[in-house]
């Protein structure tokens, strides 16, 4: 495919670019989210534009061929591109060269100033999809390189451009047959009317809006509705609202648009009542004030009079983006705020709560690290706040005192004291431009210091499985845990000790092992066990087992071939032949060998053998028993 073959073009430029991004850890552009890539295909991002999704999708860096993947059909910032246009219009883009406007196979592409949803952003080195518009931000839908550092490999989706901060070299491109899907209508009635009263429903309309279509259904008696309970259909409307009245009852009414190319838009379902008289003669909510935590609901319940009356309550709230009401009196906090909550009948009968919104309760408030004289906060990161507001507990003023106000979701105490309890809590605030709203306390999360750790740990053979650990005590520690790690492996623990020892002895050690010991000194602090970080390691090597199994065989050239059993961690073996009153080394074969032919024998008499194995470590020779004696 053309497209594809040009994406060659582009590959050096790409690779200088983002190799000294990534270098000096510059962001191309700003506002992106993070996302860890760990497999080939990983969708990082999804768009979705006139009723089709498309995919953006990554391959770690370093499960690739890093010049090949900017030439690759799949993962490069063109490929995703031509995949959009493929699927959206079905045709073929190509002609991805920087600086060049992009051809196509059915229509063309024009170089635009102001771009719209679906049009192409390109630089000297990329290219992108417009995903959204925020007033003078572009979002970007892309593909393109990753990143790599000490925490793995990971791409960005969701960056900004800012319109009015482009580079000489950026440029818009749009499809000539795309086109502006007409946004879905908004219909807007009252909740709640009188019976015999007109009742105006109005809902708006994109600007390819040809006509429009209102229909009105009625629930049955179970509390449903579908098609068949349609009691109004009203088409061909022009304008943009439509005066009707109806008989009592519990209805639902949606609008549907439909533009010059009888494309349709539906509303949403807007539920309304018509009701009878008697109305109410009287409201009363149950409160007059509350506060919501940001992303909370409370319910305020209302009270109408007489008691047989056939009214219903329409809720208002002042500032829906403070926040929101149902039409039950549940009330949900957006942002920090005071708003007022209206419930009137169709009487006319207000009744009013002054809503508090303040920030949510932080959440998940723990230790991420810690150390001897230092410990790391750290808690669930909030939306639209200003920062947090950190307590710790002064036992000496029998309250929490503010220790800290910090804009990030962590916060590091340092100076404290070793082997030391703390209790800790957290609060959100958010500061507008006439005052400061705080959010409620978290849970109260109860915080350790470490004790010292051990030092000067020595590991000492005492047999061929059994070590000897001893190390310098730690003042107040309850107990000592001992740890080891056999020839690199996982660090395991394996023994706890009393406190008043500082010393422990380990058996049943693997044969030609080497073990990595480390020890941790445990202290009971407010009832619970805390450790402290692991000594340095202390190293001892097992030696070789005994060799096993060895068979003598000589053959009519007075060959004898000797074969035994291999022998764990074992890197040579020694075979020793009796030569009159002493063993003499005669052959030495390497692991994972084990087996070895003498030739060139005697033929008078028998030959006597023995077998060790050996290994190096630490600069030492380790060696294991001989076998038993053979002869052939």
């Amino acid at each position: 495919m053309k497209g594809i073959s040009l994406h060659r073009r582009i590959v050096s430029v790409c690779i200088m670019l983002v190799m000294m991004l990534t270098a000096f850890d510059i962001p191309i552009y700003a506002n992106a989210t993070t996302v860890t890539v760990t497999k080939a295909g990983q969708v990082v991002d999804t768009m979705t534009f006139n009723g089709v999704t498309v995919q953006a999708i990554y391959i770690p860096r370093n499960d690739s061929n890093v010049a090949g993947m900017w030439d690759d059909p799949t993962y490069c910032c063109a490929a995703l591109v031509t995949k959009f246009y493929k699927a959206v219009y079905g045709c073929t883009v190509y002609n991805l060269w920087p600086g060049d406007t992009p051809l196509c196979d059915d229509g063309y592409f024009t170089k635009i100033k102001t771009p719209q949803v679906g049009d192409i952003y390109g630089n000297s080195s990329h290219w992108a999809i417009v995903k959204e518009i925020n007033g003078n931000e572009v979002v970007l839908f892309e593909q393109n390189w990753t990143w790599y550092d000490s925490n793995g490999c990971y791409a960005k989706y969701n960056r900004t451009v800012k319109l009015n901060k482009l580079d000489s070299d950026v440029s818009f491109f749009r499809y000539s047959k795309a086109y502006i899907k007409a946004s879905k209508p908004v219909l807007t009635t009252k909740y709640a009317s009188l019976q015999n009263t007109e009742k105006t429903f109005s809902w708006t309309n994109s600007t390819n809006t040809a006509y429009s279509t209102l229909n009105i259904f009625e629930y049955n008696a179970d509390g449903k509705y579908n098609s068949s309970n349609l009691v109004s259909s009203t088409p061909d409307l022009k304008g943009s609202s439509l005066t009707l009245t109806l008989p009592e009852g519990h209805y639902v009414a949606q609008i549907i648009n439909y533009s010059s190319s009888n494309e349709i838009t539906k509303s949403n379902l807007r539920e309304f009542y018509i009701v009878s008289e008697p109305l109410a003669t009287n409201v009363t909510l149950n409160k007059s004030s509350i506060t919501v935590m940001t992303g909370s609901t409370k319910t305020i319940k209302s009270t109408m009079l007489p008691k047989d009356t056939n009214d219903i309550l329409t809720w208002t709230s002042s500032d829906n983006s403070i926040a929101t009401v149902s039409n039950n009196g549940a009330v949900t906090g957006k942002s920090v705020g005071v708003v007022t909550i209206t419930a009137r009948s169709v009487s006319g009968l207000p009744d009013t709560c002054t809503v508090k919104v303040k920030p949510a309760t932080v959440t998940n408030l723990r230790v991420s690290s810690c150390n001897k004289s230092s410990i790391t906060l750290s808690w669930e990161k909030l939306s639209k706040v200003t920062g947090y507001k950190v307590y710790k507990y002064d036992s000496s003023k029998k309250k929490y005192v503010k220790i800290a106000t910090v804009a990030s979701n962590s916060y590091k105490l340092s100076g404290l004291k070793k082997a030391s309890s703390y209790k800790f809590k957290v609060r959100a605030y958010k500061k507008t431009d006439t005052k400061t709203y705080v959010g409620n306390y978290s849970s109260v999360l109860k915080a350790y210091t470490r004790p010292d750790k051990p030092t000067h740990l020595k590991a000492r053979l005492k047999s061929r499985s059994t070590v000897n650990l001893s190390w310098t005590s730690v003042y107040g520690a309850n107990s000592y845990e001992i740890y080891a790690q056999a020839d690199s492996g996982k660090l395991t623990k394996l023994k706890t000790v009393s406190g008043n020892k500082c010393s422990a002895s380990i058996g049943k050690l693997k044969r030609g092992t080497t073990y990595a010991f480390k020890v941790k000194a445990v202290k009971k602090i407010s009832g619970k066990d805390i450790s402290s970080y692991s000594s340095n390691a202390a190293y001892v090597t097992t030696t070789p087992g005994k060799v096993k199994g060895v068979i003598a065989v000589k053959d009519a050239s007075n060959n004898v071939t000797l074969s035994w059993k291999p022998v764990n961690g074992a890197a040579k073996y020694q075979i020793y032949m009796l030569s009159g009153k002493i063993y003499v080394r005669v052959k030495t074969v390497s692991s994972p060998k084990f087996k070895a032919m003498i030739k060139n024998l005697s033929s008078s008499g028998k030959h006597t053998f023995k077998i060790r194995a050996y290994k190096e470590s630490g600069g030492y020779t380790l060696y294991g028993k001989y076998s038993d004696a053979v002869k052939a």
